[in-house]
């Protein structure tokens, strides 16, 4: 049969996006209706430049009252949903075609949606079975002004689940500054709250929008309140019990988090996301065994549900990747290594195996140059793939070996923002501040800048031009954000205040809040590489700002890594003594100073 299908979709200021939207589907669909909701740029011609008919609707704070305007224009037979957004997979688009000679009205047909999180084409991939293609004309439409749920009263919800893949850039770090999306849901979900007090399903949206802020007990306040008088059967219901799990991890409310995996299990018992947090909770408890036995029931557990599977990977390359880090503990090398190999046939793009890998030839204690003809094996594409070389060197601490492969690069292609990212960081780890500081050639605009701010920040001080320092942040733009880059800019402006003999403000007065904790422990560990000692003495007093309960365990850690024993015992004895809080890397620390 064939079957003719209209795209449609709902945008609003969406240039950037768009283009690469339409250009994925272009040819897979027989007309594009875009509804428009008050766009200020080139949304517009954009769409009609790809033949889209545009139509518009005055936004009323309710995304299924627009995306019902876009069906209502539908003329074709199907009906597909994209976001703007979005990108349709190439390679999933034979797949399409062949699915279109099949379609069955009683369906509603759902593709997996890869989200990246953080940065565009990462690892850090979270996987929905959303729908997709559904009948026109056949009485469905949408429901709820955030999270939208397609429903039909006359024909009911049948769902059919395809390989079909669209990727979604919506929550990477770049889309969440310039949309400022949370506060936009918040403001809705609220009012919705007020509304419908009974609604939980509110509560479970609000909940995520909580923890996209970092806010885990607000987050988990309204999991709670949507968890009361729970029913496995609802959509959403695998999902509020997986991110009150997540969550409950973040906060290391181990106990609480195991036991709603239990109760998840006893639901679901194929739910593979539950068994992969069971192994990170157990690794992180020192349970190696328990640990190991949760991620081998991963890679046991063949085809789970799609709706119990949302951790990209948990199934293959990344249950083998914990797998390599737990043997690497335990020290049985032969394991790890075994595991590492698994997991980069799984998928050979993924680059976390082969951190492990220099990981173990480093605990071997196996020559640099031997460590980088190994390394080299795994790659072929010289000189692109230096900078992957690069980033694996600098990560394990191997800044000069780094650099050196940054210097190939640099020499031979064109220098993408990210290489300049990563040179910086690099170069004021080996000391050559001058040029460090001559590197920063980004736009403040650029979602990287930043970075190149602290790292130059760190710079003028270790040369002792503080003036610099003090003016490069007074310059600096902090409209549009993230509130993680705030909290960084926030830690650095304080550290040149310090440096400078100015008065010095408190970070936070919250014993659970530890975001600043990681930026200074930063600077610390950056003037200890460069041995910089006076400068990390100094920076320490960073450390009286926050009232994170954890800080001391942090710097006992650091202190630790680079062979300040006496030191570390120190700090890991005053956070028992001040907030009688130690943990297992703690304990271990412990036993291997004092056995000394």
């Amino acid at each position: 049969m064939d079957n003719k299908v209209s795209l449609c979709m709902i945008v609003k200021d969406e240039e950037k996006n768009l283009p690469r939207c339409l250009e994925s589907i272009k040819n897979l669909v027989d007309e594009m209706i875009i509804v428009d909701t008050g766009s200020k740029d080139k949304t517009v011609e954009i769409a009609q430049s790809y033949g889209a008919k545009v139509y518009y609707f005055k936004w009323c704070d309710n995304f299924s009252a627009a995306r019902n305007e876009a069906l209502k224009h539908a003329a074709k037979d199907w009906i597909l949903i994209l976001d703007a957004d979005d990108e349709f997979c190439s390679e999933d688009k034979i797949k399409f075609e062949n699915l279109k000679l099949n379609l069955d009205k009683k369906y509603v047909y759902c593709f997996e949606t890869l989200s990246y999180l953080g940065y565009e084409k990462s690892s850090d991939i979270s996987i929905n079975m959303n729908p997709r293609l559904f009948k026109n004309k056949y009485g469905y439409h949408y429901s709820g002004a955030v999270h939208n749920q397609l429903l039909n009263e006359e024909h009911g919800i049948i769902s059919k689940f395809e390989s079909i893949r669209v990727y979604h850039y919506g929550y990477t770090n770049k889309s969440m500054i310039d949309k400022n999306k949370r506060a936009r849901n918040m403001t809705i979900l609220k009012k919705l709250i007020r509304e419908e007090p009974q609604n939980k399903f509110n509560y479970f949206n609000l909940g995520n929008e909580y923890c996209c802020l970092n806010e885990q007990e607000k987050a988990l306040s309204c999991y709670y309140k949507c968890y009361e008088d729970f029913k496995p059967y609802l959509g959403y219901s695998p999902k509020l019990l997986e991110r009150i799990v997540e969550v409950n991890y973040e906060l290391k409310n181990f106990d609480k988090a195991i036991k709603f995996i239990d109760i998840g299990l006893k639901y679901y018992p194929n739910f593979i996301d539950l068994y992969y947090m069971q192994g990170i909770i157990y690794d992180e408890l020192g349970k190696y065994l328990f640990a190991i036995k949760s991620f081998k029931m991963c890679i046991e557990i063949v085809n789970p549900p799609e709706f119990l599977k949302s951790i990209y990977g948990v199934e293959n390359f990344r249950s083998f990747d914990e797998l390599s880090k737990i043997y690497i503990k335990l020290n049985d090398y032969d394991n790890a290594y075994e595991y590492c190999i698994k997991s980069l046939r799984s998928k050979p793009d993924y680059l976390g195996p082969l951190y492990n890998i220099l990981k173990i030839f480093k605990k071997k204690e196996m020559p640099i140059n031997e460590i980088k003809f190994n390394i080299e094996q795994f790659f072929s594409d010289f000189p692109r793939e230096y900078y992957f070389i690069a980033d694996l060197f600098y990560k394990g601490g191997y800044y000069e070996t780094a650099l050196e492969y940054l210097e190939k690069l640099t020499d031979s292609v064109k220098v993408s923002k990210e290489v300049l990212v990563l040179k910086s960081n690099t170069l004021v780890r080996t000391g050559k501040f001058d040029e460090c500081i001559r590197l920063n050639i980004m736009p403040q605009d650029n979602l990287f800048y930043s970075q190149f701010l602290t790292n130059n920040i760190i710079s003028f001080i270790s040369i002792q031009k503080y003036d610099l320092a003090f003016d490069a942040l007074n310059k600096f733009n902090y409209e549009n954000i993230s509130s993680e880059a705030q909290k960084e800019l926030k830690v650095y402006r304080e550290l040149v205040n310090l440096f400078m003999g100015k008065k010095i403000d408190v970070l936070s007065n919250d014993e659970n809040e530890r975001g600043y904790t990681k930026f200074i422990i930063e600077i610390i560990e950056i003037f200890i590489i460069n041995n910089e000692l006076e400068e990390a003495r100094k920076s320490l007093k960073l450390l009286d700002l926050t009232a994170d309960k954890y800080k001391f365990l942090e710097v006992g850690k650091l202190y630790f890594k680079y062979g300040y024993l006496d030191m570390a015992k120190q700090e890991i004895f005053k956070s028992v003594k001040m907030y009688n809080l130690i943990d297992k890397d703690s304990i271990k620390i412990l036993k291997e100073v004092i056995s000394i």
